[in-house]
Order: C-alpha cells, then sequence, then structure tokens
C-alpha cells in the first residue's frame, strides 16, 4: 500500500513538473512569435508601396502577382504555422525584386524606393534577431514535448510541438542605399533641377 502511494506522489509529481515546464515554454515561444510577428506585419504594410512603384516601371508582373496573392487574405487571422509558410514564401519574391532593383539604375534613383528600401532592410535586420529567440525557445520546447515520455504527457495536456521559422536570413539579398560618389552627385544635380522647376 506504501508502495502505491509513493508511485501516486511521484506520478502527481512528474505530472505536475512537466505541466508547468510545457506551459512555460509554450508561453516564452508565443511571447516570442508575438515579436516576430510584429516585425513580419511591418513589412507587410511595407508591401503597398513597393509594389506600386514596381508597377509604376511596369517590372516583374508575376512576382508582384504573387506578392499580391500572398498578402490579400486577413493576415492576422492565420495560424503561427500559416505565418511562417506566408513569410517563407514572401521571402522568396521579395528577393527576386531586389535582384531586378538591384541592375536597375532608374530604379534605385527614386527616392521613394529608396526610402522603402532602408525600411525594409532595418525592418529585415529586427526578423533576424527575433528568429534567433524564436527558434532557440520553440526547439527547446519542441525537444520536450516530443521525447518519451513527454510526449505521452503532452498530448493528454494538449501541448503540441511548433513551427521552426527555418530561413538562413544572413544569405538573404539586401540593397545597398548608398551610391558610389558619381552616382550620388548626378543624383544630388537632378534633385536640384527639379527643385529649380
Amino acid at each position: 500500500m506504501l508502495i502505491v502511494i509513493i508511485v501516486i506522489i511521484i506520478l502527481v509529481c512528474y505530472i505536475y513538473g512537466m505541466y508547468n515546464l510545457f506551459n512555460a515554454l509554450n508561453n516564452k515561444s508565443d511571447k516570442n512569435f508575438i515579436e516576430l510577428d510584429n516585425y513580419f506585419q511591418k513589412r507587410i504594410n511595407l508591401i503597398p508601396t513597393l509594389v506600386n512603384i514596381f508597377n509604376q516601371y511596369n517590372l516583374e508582373k508575376d512576382t508582384i502577382e504573387r506578392i499580391l496573392f500572398l498578402t490579400k487574405d486577413d493576415y492576422t487571422k492565420q495560424t503561427i504555422k500559416e505565418k511562417i509558410s506566408t513569410n517563407i514564401e514572401l521571402n522568396k519574391y521579395i528577393d527576386r525584386l531586389w535582384e531586378i532593383a538591384d541592375s536597375n539604375i532608374i530604379l534605385k534613383q527614386n527616392p521613394v524606393f529608396l526610402n522603402v528600401i532602408k525600411q525594409f532592410n532595418m525592418v529585415e535586420e529586427e526578423i533576424i534577431v527575433a528568429k534567433k529567440y524564436y527558434n532557440e525557445v520553440t526547439k527547446k520546447y519542441d525537444r520536450v514535448v516530443n521525447v518519451f515520455p513527454n510526449n505521452l504527457l503532452a498530448r493528454i495536456l494538449k501541448f503540441y510541438p511548433k513551427p521552426i521559422y527555418n530561413v538562413d536570413e544572413t544569405s538573404r539579398k539586401v540593397i545597398k542605399t548608398e551610391f558610389p560618389k558619381r552616382e550620388a552627385v548626378v543624383l544630388e544635380e537632378k534633385k536640384e533641377e527639379e527643385d529649380y522647376f
């Protein structure tokens, strides 16, 4: 009888301890994703301006259409998995736009475009940092809920693995917004000429 009581006490302590661990890691993962998602949303908010600029120059219609398709639904109603999937796909098409823009002198002389690029680059840096924190805690959470016998208890308590944001942000295309001196002088002269008229 004593052995049964001891086993029950150990089992209750195990369940209580694991529930607290699952809950703590789950909450931390959710909190980190909210921060990452804020930066995703900031980037999505910049897309209409970017699309208008590329439409103005009649560039990359197929890529623009795909970007518009990915962002046409209410992003805020998507699940974490859907948001991550949407942003991974968006990365590919945004990188395609950067490749075109990087070789297009006329586009790179557009002050509105340059301003959008600066904002995009700042948001991308914030995404890299937020992604690191989200992935670190989520990988730890996933390990805990996937290992036996924790996985059995996790299912009973409704704690499930979470998606990782698997993108190498450091290999992504970034547009430089600073020009060589000669180009900068030409732009300044052009601006002065426009101001004059």
